[in-house]
Protein backbone atom coordinates (compact mmCIF):
# COMPACT_ATOMS: atom_id res chain seq x y z
CA UNK A 1 0.00 0.00 0.00
CA UNK A 2 2.56 2.34 0.86
CA UNK A 3 4.70 1.63 -2.33
CA UNK A 4 2.08 2.22 -4.43
CA UNK A 5 1.07 5.28 -2.84
CA UNK A 6 4.75 6.66 -3.55
CA UNK A 7 4.12 5.73 -6.96
CA UNK A 8 0.92 7.74 -7.23
CA UNK A 9 2.78 10.79 -5.78
CA UNK A 10 5.96 10.91 -8.13
CA UNK A 11 4.02 10.16 -10.94
CA UNK A 12 1.04 12.68 -9.86
CA UNK A 13 3.28 15.12 -8.71
CA UNK A 14 3.12 18.51 -11.29
CA UNK A 15 6.55 19.59 -9.71
CA UNK A 16 8.17 16.76 -10.29
CA UNK A 17 6.67 16.29 -14.03
CA UNK A 18 7.66 20.29 -14.59
CA UNK A 19 11.00 19.54 -13.46
CA UNK A 20 11.33 16.24 -16.21
CA UNK A 21 10.00 18.28 -19.09
CA UNK A 22 11.94 21.06 -18.26
CA UNK A 23 14.22 23.14 -20.96
CA UNK A 24 17.76 22.40 -19.74
CA UNK A 25 19.12 25.77 -18.53
CA UNK A 26 22.70 27.02 -17.25
CA UNK A 27 21.97 26.58 -13.54
CA UNK A 28 19.99 23.40 -14.39
CA UNK A 29 22.59 21.82 -16.75
CA UNK A 30 25.77 23.19 -15.11
CA UNK A 31 24.92 23.47 -11.68
CA UNK A 32 27.18 25.02 -8.66
CA UNK A 33 29.36 23.49 -6.45
CA UNK A 34 27.28 22.13 -3.18
CA UNK A 35 24.54 21.15 -4.79
CA UNK A 36 23.88 17.60 -3.18
CA UNK A 37 21.58 15.44 -6.18
CA UNK A 38 19.56 12.71 -4.73
CA UNK A 39 20.54 9.16 -5.00
CA UNK A 40 19.93 7.06 -7.92
CA UNK A 41 19.06 3.48 -8.64
CA UNK A 42 18.30 1.52 -11.45
CA UNK A 43 15.13 -0.75 -11.98
CA UNK A 44 14.64 -4.26 -12.98
CA UNK A 45 13.45 -2.98 -16.72
CA UNK A 46 17.13 -1.19 -15.85
CA UNK A 47 16.16 2.52 -16.05
CA UNK A 48 17.63 4.98 -13.83
CA UNK A 49 14.95 6.08 -11.11
CA UNK A 50 15.38 9.01 -9.30
CA UNK A 51 18.38 9.97 -11.59
CA UNK A 52 18.59 14.23 -12.75
CA UNK A 53 17.35 14.05 -16.27
CA UNK A 54 20.57 16.60 -17.22
CA UNK A 55 23.43 14.52 -15.82
CA UNK A 56 25.02 13.98 -18.77
CA UNK A 57 24.97 17.49 -20.05
CA UNK A 58 26.54 18.13 -16.31
CA UNK A 59 29.57 15.65 -17.09
CA UNK A 60 29.61 17.11 -20.92
CA UNK A 61 30.34 21.05 -19.03
CA UNK A 62 32.69 19.19 -16.34
CA UNK A 63 34.75 17.85 -19.04
CA UNK A 64 34.58 20.79 -21.03
CA UNK A 65 35.63 23.05 -18.51
CA UNK A 66 38.77 20.60 -18.10
CA UNK A 67 39.81 20.81 -21.78
CA UNK A 68 43.24 22.86 -21.80
CA UNK A 69 41.93 24.69 -25.18
CA UNK A 70 39.26 25.76 -23.33
CA UNK A 71 40.85 27.45 -20.46
CA UNK A 72 43.53 29.03 -23.35
CA UNK A 73 40.64 30.86 -25.00
CA UNK A 74 39.68 32.12 -21.97
CA UNK A 75 42.63 33.58 -20.90
CA UNK A 76 43.18 34.81 -24.59
CA UNK A 77 39.19 36.34 -24.42
CA UNK A 78 40.19 38.21 -21.18
CA UNK A 79 43.57 39.26 -22.30
CA UNK A 80 42.24 40.87 -25.79
CA UNK A 81 39.52 42.69 -23.69
CA UNK A 82 41.74 44.28 -21.51
CA UNK A 83 44.59 45.52 -24.49
CA UNK A 84 41.53 46.93 -26.53
CA UNK A 85 40.11 48.76 -23.15
CA UNK A 86 43.67 50.50 -22.58
CA UNK A 87 43.94 51.51 -25.88
CA UNK A 88 40.69 53.99 -25.83
CA UNK A 89 41.24 54.85 -21.92
CA UNK A 90 43.42 57.45 -23.43
CA UNK A 91 40.79 59.15 -26.25
CA UNK A 92 37.74 58.39 -23.70
CA UNK A 93 39.90 60.64 -21.31
CA UNK A 94 40.37 63.56 -23.44
CA UNK A 95 36.74 63.42 -24.70
CA UNK A 96 35.68 63.32 -20.90
CA UNK A 97 37.94 66.26 -19.91
CA UNK A 98 37.03 68.43 -23.04
CA UNK A 99 33.53 67.99 -22.19
CA UNK A 100 33.88 69.40 -18.99
CA UNK A 101 36.16 72.40 -19.88
CA UNK A 102 33.60 73.35 -22.55
CA UNK A 103 30.96 73.12 -20.32
CA UNK A 104 32.45 75.44 -17.48
CA UNK A 105 33.85 78.19 -20.75
CA UNK A 106 32.79 81.73 -20.01
CA UNK A 107 29.40 82.31 -21.36
CA UNK A 108 28.87 83.98 -24.19
CA UNK A 109 31.75 82.87 -25.82
CA UNK A 110 32.60 81.11 -28.93
CA UNK A 111 34.18 77.26 -27.16
CA UNK A 112 36.97 77.78 -29.57
CA UNK A 113 40.01 79.20 -27.71
CA UNK A 114 42.13 82.25 -28.55
CA UNK A 115 45.05 79.22 -27.73
CA UNK A 116 43.01 77.15 -30.54
CA UNK A 117 42.68 79.91 -32.59
CA UNK A 118 46.64 81.31 -32.48
CA UNK A 119 47.88 77.72 -32.81
CA UNK A 120 46.13 76.93 -36.24
CA UNK A 121 48.15 79.83 -37.73
CA UNK A 122 51.61 78.34 -38.02
CA UNK A 123 53.15 81.65 -39.19
CA UNK A 124 52.11 83.03 -35.09
CA UNK A 125 53.18 79.94 -33.55
CA UNK A 126 55.27 80.91 -30.98
CA UNK A 127 56.68 76.91 -30.73
CA UNK A 128 60.07 78.11 -31.99
CA UNK A 129 60.70 80.17 -28.99
CA UNK A 130 61.83 78.74 -25.90
CA UNK A 131 59.95 75.41 -26.57
CA UNK A 132 61.54 72.78 -24.14
CA UNK A 133 60.48 69.47 -22.61
CA UNK A 134 59.29 71.46 -19.30
CA UNK A 135 57.73 74.44 -19.10
CA UNK A 136 58.54 77.46 -16.36
CA UNK A 137 55.39 77.12 -15.18
CA UNK A 138 56.32 73.97 -13.42
CA UNK A 139 58.52 75.78 -11.14
CA UNK A 140 56.13 77.33 -9.66
CA UNK A 141 55.53 76.29 -5.58
CA UNK A 142 52.20 74.92 -4.85
CA UNK A 143 52.00 77.87 -2.35
CA UNK A 144 52.70 80.25 -4.99
CA UNK A 145 49.66 79.35 -6.81
CA UNK A 146 47.41 78.60 -3.99
CA UNK A 147 48.08 82.75 -2.97
CA UNK A 148 47.37 83.76 -6.42
CA UNK A 149 44.71 81.56 -7.18
CA UNK A 150 42.22 82.63 -4.51
CA UNK A 151 43.22 87.18 -4.63
CA UNK A 152 40.00 88.50 -5.73
CA UNK A 153 39.73 89.88 -9.54
CA UNK A 154 37.72 92.56 -10.30
CA UNK A 155 36.93 91.64 -14.18
CA UNK A 156 37.02 88.04 -15.60
CA UNK A 157 39.93 87.38 -18.33
CA UNK A 158 39.00 86.34 -21.64
CA UNK A 159 41.73 84.14 -22.10
CA UNK A 160 45.34 84.06 -20.58
CA UNK A 161 48.54 82.48 -22.08
CA UNK A 162 51.21 82.02 -20.13
CA UNK A 163 54.94 82.61 -22.10
CA UNK A 164 53.27 83.03 -25.15
CA UNK A 165 57.08 83.96 -26.33
CA UNK A 166 59.42 83.00 -23.62
CA UNK A 167 62.93 84.24 -23.49
CA UNK A 168 65.59 81.57 -25.38
CA UNK A 169 67.86 82.61 -22.80
CA UNK A 170 66.95 81.51 -19.09
CA UNK A 171 67.71 83.60 -16.45
CA UNK A 172 69.58 83.40 -13.06
CA UNK A 173 66.64 82.31 -10.16
CA UNK A 174 69.18 84.87 -8.45
CA UNK A 175 69.05 87.59 -10.44
CA UNK A 176 66.71 90.86 -10.83
CA UNK A 177 63.65 90.24 -13.53
CA UNK A 178 61.63 93.44 -14.62
CA UNK A 179 57.95 93.08 -14.41
CA UNK A 180 55.54 95.57 -16.58
CA UNK A 181 52.35 95.70 -18.32
CA UNK A 182 51.04 97.02 -21.48
CA UNK A 183 49.13 97.70 -24.75
CA UNK A 184 49.88 97.04 -28.23
CA UNK A 185 49.90 100.67 -28.68
CA UNK A 186 52.77 100.80 -25.83
CA UNK A 187 55.12 98.10 -27.98
CA UNK A 188 57.57 100.04 -28.84
CA UNK A 189 58.29 101.29 -25.66
CA UNK A 190 58.67 97.53 -24.52
CA UNK A 191 60.98 96.94 -27.14
CA UNK A 192 62.73 100.58 -26.22
CA UNK A 193 62.87 99.03 -22.41
CA UNK A 194 64.17 95.65 -23.42
CA UNK A 195 67.21 96.91 -25.36
CA UNK A 196 67.81 99.36 -22.33
CA UNK A 197 67.96 96.83 -20.10
CA UNK A 198 69.37 93.31 -21.52
CA UNK A 199 68.36 91.43 -18.92
CA UNK A 200 65.23 89.38 -18.34
CA UNK A 201 61.56 91.04 -18.40
CA UNK A 202 58.55 89.87 -17.73
CA UNK A 203 55.88 91.75 -19.88
CA UNK A 204 51.84 91.21 -19.18
CA UNK A 205 50.61 92.29 -22.48
CA UNK A 206 46.44 92.87 -23.07
CA UNK A 207 44.78 92.56 -26.00
CA UNK A 208 41.48 94.21 -26.86
CA UNK A 209 38.99 91.97 -27.98
CA UNK A 210 35.40 92.43 -29.37
CA UNK A 211 34.40 90.17 -26.34
CA UNK A 212 32.89 87.03 -29.20
CA UNK A 213 35.69 86.39 -31.75
CA UNK A 214 38.69 85.79 -30.02
CA UNK A 215 40.41 84.56 -32.91
CA UNK A 216 39.51 87.61 -35.10
CA UNK A 217 41.40 89.30 -37.95
CA UNK A 218 42.42 92.21 -35.84
CA UNK A 219 43.73 90.25 -32.97
CA UNK A 220 45.50 87.53 -35.53
CA UNK A 221 47.29 90.27 -37.13
CA UNK A 222 48.87 91.85 -33.38
CA UNK A 223 50.27 88.89 -32.78
CA UNK A 224 51.45 88.37 -36.99
CA UNK A 225 53.72 91.41 -36.10
CA UNK A 226 54.50 90.57 -32.19
CA UNK A 227 55.90 87.36 -34.11
CA UNK A 228 58.07 89.39 -36.82
CA UNK A 229 59.60 91.33 -33.80
CA UNK A 230 60.59 88.38 -32.09
CA UNK A 231 61.92 87.12 -35.23
CA UNK A 232 63.77 89.87 -35.93
CA UNK A 233 64.76 91.74 -32.48
CA UNK A 234 67.79 89.85 -31.25
CA UNK A 235 67.29 91.13 -27.46
CA UNK A 236 63.34 90.24 -27.24
CA UNK A 237 64.17 86.86 -28.05
CA UNK A 238 66.54 86.78 -25.73
CA UNK A 239 65.09 88.19 -22.69
CA UNK A 240 61.68 89.24 -22.70
CA UNK A 241 58.70 86.28 -21.77
CA UNK A 242 55.47 87.89 -22.91
CA UNK A 243 52.25 86.81 -21.34
CA UNK A 244 49.39 87.16 -23.25
CA UNK A 245 45.99 88.63 -22.12
CA UNK A 246 42.95 88.95 -24.63
CA UNK A 247 40.43 91.30 -22.83
CA UNK A 248 36.88 92.93 -23.91
CA UNK A 249 37.64 96.62 -24.93
CA UNK A 250 35.14 99.40 -22.63
CA UNK A 251 33.71 102.51 -23.98
CA UNK A 252 33.81 104.06 -27.51
CA UNK A 253 37.28 104.75 -27.59
CA UNK A 254 38.41 100.95 -27.98
CA UNK A 255 40.79 100.66 -25.30
CA UNK A 256 41.26 98.92 -22.29
CA UNK A 257 40.40 100.25 -18.62
CA UNK A 258 40.49 97.34 -16.37
CA UNK A 259 42.57 94.95 -15.22
CA UNK A 260 45.76 96.49 -14.53
CA UNK A 261 45.95 94.98 -11.01
CA UNK A 262 45.68 91.71 -12.05
CA UNK A 263 48.13 92.13 -14.97
CA UNK A 264 50.32 93.50 -12.49
CA UNK A 265 49.93 90.38 -10.87
CA UNK A 266 50.72 87.71 -13.49
CA UNK A 267 53.84 89.95 -14.83
CA UNK A 268 55.24 89.44 -11.36
CA UNK A 269 54.37 85.58 -10.81
CA UNK A 270 55.50 84.40 -14.02
CA UNK A 271 59.09 86.02 -13.47
CA UNK A 272 61.49 83.39 -13.28
CA UNK A 273 64.02 85.00 -10.52
CA UNK A 274 63.62 85.77 -6.93
CA UNK A 275 63.74 89.13 -7.50
CA UNK A 276 61.49 91.37 -9.34
CA UNK A 277 61.65 95.52 -10.17
CA UNK A 278 58.05 97.18 -10.84
CA UNK A 279 58.50 99.49 -13.58
CA UNK A 280 56.62 100.69 -16.03
CA UNK A 281 56.75 100.70 -19.36
CA UNK A 282 57.21 103.91 -20.51
CA UNK A 283 60.51 103.90 -18.71
CA UNK A 284 62.93 105.75 -20.63
CA UNK A 285 66.05 105.40 -18.96
CA UNK A 286 67.44 103.39 -15.49
CA UNK A 287 70.35 103.00 -13.48
CA UNK A 288 72.40 100.01 -13.21
CA UNK A 289 69.92 98.05 -10.88
CA UNK A 290 71.52 94.97 -10.43
CA UNK A 291 74.54 96.37 -9.23
CA UNK A 292 71.80 97.79 -6.07
CA UNK A 293 70.64 94.44 -5.93
CA UNK A 294 73.65 92.67 -4.86
CA UNK A 295 74.47 95.24 -3.27
CA UNK A 296 71.55 95.33 -0.71
CA UNK A 297 70.56 91.57 -1.28
CA UNK A 298 70.28 91.00 2.51
CA UNK A 299 67.69 93.94 3.02
CA UNK A 300 65.22 92.39 -0.18
CA UNK A 301 65.93 88.84 2.29
CA UNK A 302 65.02 90.17 5.14
CA UNK A 303 61.22 91.38 3.37
CA UNK A 304 62.23 94.71 3.26
CA UNK A 305 61.85 96.99 -0.29
CA UNK A 306 63.99 98.87 -2.63
CA UNK A 307 62.78 102.27 -3.69
CA UNK A 308 63.62 103.30 -6.76
CA UNK A 309 63.06 107.28 -7.20
CA UNK A 310 61.66 108.47 -10.43
CA UNK A 311 63.32 111.50 -12.01
CA UNK A 312 61.10 113.64 -14.60
CA UNK A 313 61.02 116.58 -16.57
CA UNK A 314 58.79 119.47 -15.05
CA UNK A 315 55.10 119.93 -17.09
CA UNK A 316 55.80 123.34 -17.85
CA UNK A 317 58.78 122.36 -19.92
CA UNK A 318 58.62 123.76 -23.47
CA UNK A 319 60.47 120.58 -24.85
CA UNK A 320 58.18 118.20 -26.29
CA UNK A 321 59.34 114.68 -24.67
CA UNK A 322 55.38 113.15 -24.09
CA UNK A 323 55.49 111.29 -26.81
CA UNK A 324 59.27 110.28 -27.56
CA UNK A 325 59.19 108.10 -30.61
CA UNK A 326 61.00 104.60 -30.16
CA UNK A 327 64.59 105.06 -32.16
CA UNK A 328 64.69 109.07 -31.09
CA UNK A 329 66.11 108.86 -27.65
CA UNK A 330 69.42 110.22 -29.17
CA UNK A 331 67.65 113.55 -29.60
CA UNK A 332 66.93 114.07 -25.86
CA UNK A 333 69.19 113.86 -22.96
CA UNK A 334 69.13 113.05 -19.40
CA UNK A 335 71.30 112.76 -16.64
CA UNK A 336 72.84 109.52 -16.03
CA UNK A 337 74.85 110.11 -12.82
CA UNK A 338 73.77 111.09 -9.45
CA UNK A 339 76.25 114.07 -9.87
CA UNK A 340 74.46 115.50 -12.86
CA UNK A 341 71.15 114.88 -11.69
CA UNK A 342 71.44 117.00 -8.85
CA UNK A 343 72.83 119.69 -11.04
CA UNK A 344 69.44 119.44 -13.28
CA UNK A 345 67.50 119.36 -10.20
CA UNK A 346 69.03 122.35 -8.39
CA UNK A 347 68.71 124.06 -12.48
CA UNK A 348 64.76 123.28 -11.76
CA UNK A 349 64.99 120.79 -15.25
CA UNK A 350 63.92 117.78 -13.36
CA UNK A 351 62.38 116.70 -10.06
CA UNK A 352 61.66 114.00 -8.25
CA UNK A 353 58.35 112.45 -9.56
CA UNK A 354 55.42 111.26 -6.79
CA UNK A 355 52.26 111.36 -8.17
CA UNK A 356 49.73 113.25 -6.27
CA UNK A 357 52.81 115.60 -4.68
CA UNK A 358 54.62 118.15 -6.72
CA UNK A 359 58.13 117.42 -7.60
CA UNK A 360 60.64 117.15 -5.41
CA UNK A 361 57.84 116.87 -2.65
CA UNK A 362 57.10 113.62 -2.11
CA UNK A 363 57.78 110.44 0.76
CA UNK A 364 60.78 109.92 -1.36
CA UNK A 365 61.88 113.33 0.12
CA UNK A 366 64.54 114.96 -2.62
CA UNK A 367 66.80 116.48 0.36
CA UNK A 368 67.41 113.03 1.55
CA UNK A 369 67.93 111.72 -1.53
CA UNK A 370 70.81 114.46 -2.76
CA UNK A 371 72.84 113.68 0.71
CA UNK A 372 72.54 110.04 1.13
CA UNK A 373 75.48 107.44 0.69
CA UNK A 374 73.59 105.14 2.29
CA UNK A 375 70.05 103.73 1.63
CA UNK A 376 67.30 105.77 3.91
CA UNK A 377 64.02 104.52 5.17
CA UNK A 378 61.10 106.89 3.62
CA UNK A 379 59.98 109.55 6.41
CA UNK A 380 57.05 110.43 5.66
CA UNK A 381 54.95 107.35 3.69
CA UNK A 382 51.29 107.98 2.81
CA UNK A 383 48.63 105.79 1.40
CA UNK A 384 48.75 107.45 -2.06
CA UNK A 385 52.50 106.82 -2.44
CA UNK A 386 53.28 104.48 -5.30
CA UNK A 387 57.03 104.17 -6.28
CA UNK A 388 59.02 102.13 -8.21
CA UNK A 389 60.31 99.36 -6.13
CA UNK A 390 62.21 96.43 -6.06
CA UNK A 391 61.13 93.16 -4.11
CA UNK A 392 61.23 89.48 -3.73
CA UNK A 393 58.74 87.70 -5.86
CA UNK A 394 57.52 85.22 -3.42
CA UNK A 395 57.24 87.05 0.23
CA UNK A 396 54.85 89.87 0.11
CA UNK A 397 51.29 90.48 -0.57
CA UNK A 398 49.75 90.69 -4.33
CA UNK A 399 48.29 93.98 -5.52
CA UNK A 400 44.82 93.93 -4.50
CA UNK A 401 42.41 92.99 -7.40
CA UNK A 402 39.06 94.69 -6.70
CA UNK A 403 40.59 97.97 -8.25
CA UNK A 404 40.90 98.34 -11.54
CA UNK A 405 44.25 100.57 -11.51
CA UNK A 406 45.42 101.88 -8.09
CA UNK A 407 49.21 100.77 -7.83
CA UNK A 408 49.43 102.56 -4.27
CA UNK A 409 47.21 99.66 -3.13
CA UNK A 410 49.73 97.35 -4.01
CA UNK A 411 52.37 98.55 -1.74
CA UNK A 412 49.73 99.63 0.95
CA UNK A 413 49.36 96.02 2.46
CA UNK A 414 53.06 95.29 1.58
CA UNK A 415 53.86 98.25 4.14
CA UNK A 416 50.87 97.08 6.53
CA UNK A 417 52.64 93.48 6.69
CA UNK A 418 55.86 94.95 7.94
CA UNK A 419 58.25 95.28 5.17
CA UNK A 420 60.51 98.98 5.22
CA UNK A 421 61.00 100.75 2.30
CA UNK A 422 64.61 101.71 1.56
CA UNK A 423 65.59 104.44 -0.63
CA UNK A 424 68.30 103.86 -2.93
CA UNK A 425 70.92 106.39 -2.55
CA UNK A 426 72.01 106.43 -6.25
CA UNK A 427 69.90 105.14 -8.55
CA UNK A 428 67.21 106.41 -10.51
CA UNK A 429 65.08 105.87 -13.35
CA UNK A 430 63.75 108.44 -15.92
CA UNK A 431 60.49 109.38 -17.25
CA UNK A 432 58.73 111.87 -18.62
CA UNK A 433 56.66 113.28 -16.20
CA UNK A 434 53.79 113.52 -19.03
CA UNK A 435 52.34 109.78 -18.43
CA UNK A 436 49.10 109.60 -16.18
CA UNK A 437 49.10 108.21 -12.65
CA UNK A 438 46.12 105.74 -13.90
CA UNK A 439 44.55 104.99 -17.03
CA UNK A 440 41.40 105.51 -15.70
CA UNK A 441 38.42 107.82 -16.38
CA UNK A 442 37.15 110.55 -14.36
CA UNK A 443 33.95 109.00 -12.82
CA UNK A 444 36.02 105.71 -12.34
CA UNK A 445 38.56 107.42 -10.57
CA UNK A 446 36.23 108.82 -7.91
CA UNK A 447 34.72 105.73 -7.00
CA UNK A 448 38.41 104.16 -6.78
CA UNK A 449 39.16 106.76 -3.91
CA UNK A 450 35.79 105.73 -2.42
CA UNK A 451 36.73 101.99 -2.26
CA UNK A 452 40.35 102.97 -1.41
CA UNK A 453 39.15 103.76 1.63
CA UNK A 454 37.11 101.27 2.42
CA UNK A 455 40.70 98.90 1.76
CA UNK A 456 42.27 100.56 4.15
CA UNK A 457 40.16 100.24 6.81
CA UNK A 458 39.94 97.04 5.72
CA UNK A 459 43.38 95.66 5.52
CA UNK A 460 44.40 97.95 9.00
CA UNK A 461 41.76 95.54 10.60
CA UNK A 462 43.36 92.56 8.79
CA UNK A 463 46.59 93.05 9.93
CA UNK A 464 46.54 93.98 13.79
CA UNK A 465 44.41 90.99 14.30
CA UNK A 466 47.04 88.75 12.59
CA UNK A 467 50.35 90.17 14.53
CA UNK A 468 47.64 90.02 17.29
CA UNK A 469 47.00 85.91 16.79
CA UNK A 470 50.40 85.19 16.56
CA UNK A 471 51.44 87.37 19.21
CA UNK A 472 53.62 89.84 17.27
CA UNK A 473 51.48 92.84 17.79
CA UNK A 474 54.18 94.63 20.36
CA UNK A 475 57.21 93.85 18.10
CA UNK A 476 58.45 96.19 15.33
CA UNK A 477 56.76 93.99 12.84
CA UNK A 478 53.33 95.57 13.45
CA UNK A 479 54.56 99.47 14.05
CA UNK A 480 53.21 100.25 10.70
CA UNK A 481 49.91 98.96 11.44
CA UNK A 482 50.35 100.82 14.28
CA UNK A 483 51.24 104.27 13.08
CA UNK A 484 49.12 104.06 9.90
CA UNK A 485 46.19 102.68 11.16
CA UNK A 486 45.48 105.26 13.69
CA UNK A 487 44.44 107.48 11.30
CA UNK A 488 42.09 105.36 9.66
CA UNK A 489 40.70 103.99 13.15
CA UNK A 490 40.28 106.93 14.27
CA UNK A 491 38.63 108.98 11.65
CA UNK A 492 36.14 105.63 11.79
CA UNK A 493 35.83 105.89 15.93
CA UNK A 494 34.85 109.61 14.90
CA UNK A 495 32.37 109.22 12.46
CA UNK A 496 30.63 106.55 14.35
CA UNK A 497 30.65 108.67 17.19
CA UNK A 498 29.12 111.69 15.11
CA UNK A 499 26.69 109.56 13.64
CA UNK A 500 25.65 108.05 17.15
CA UNK A 501 25.40 111.57 18.35
CA UNK A 502 23.05 112.42 15.96
CA UNK A 503 21.06 109.43 15.96
CA UNK A 504 20.67 110.06 19.66
CA UNK A 505 19.51 114.20 19.08
CA UNK A 506 16.79 113.26 16.37
CA UNK A 507 15.49 110.75 19.48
Amino acid sequence: MTAALDSISLDDNPSAARSRNRAPSLSTACPPAGVVRPPTTTSSSGSRVGADPFHNASQLCKRLFRLRITRLLAWGYLAISMIVFTFHLPSLTYKYNHQQHASSSTPGLKTTTLLQNVNSQTMISSSSHGSSASSPIDELSYQLRLSKMFSKSLGRMDHLRPHWFSATVDPDPQSLTLATVLTMDEWPNLIRLAEQWKGPISAALQIPTDGTNLGSGTMLQHLSSIRRHYDTNPTLARNVDLHLIARPTSGNDGRIRTGQQDARNLARLFARSRYVAHIPVTTLWMTNLTAAVSTYLDRLDAGDLLVVPTFAFPKESNRKIATIAFGMEEEYHWPTSKAEMVEWVDDNRMGILDYHWNLNTGPTSYPLWREASEPYLVPNYDYHYSPVYIATRDDHPWCEERFMDEPSACLYSTYLNGANLWVLPNDYIVRTGQEPENKLTKDERILQLKLYKNYRIEQCVFYARQFDQVGTFSTEQSDHVQQECVKELGSLRRQKMISSALSKSHH
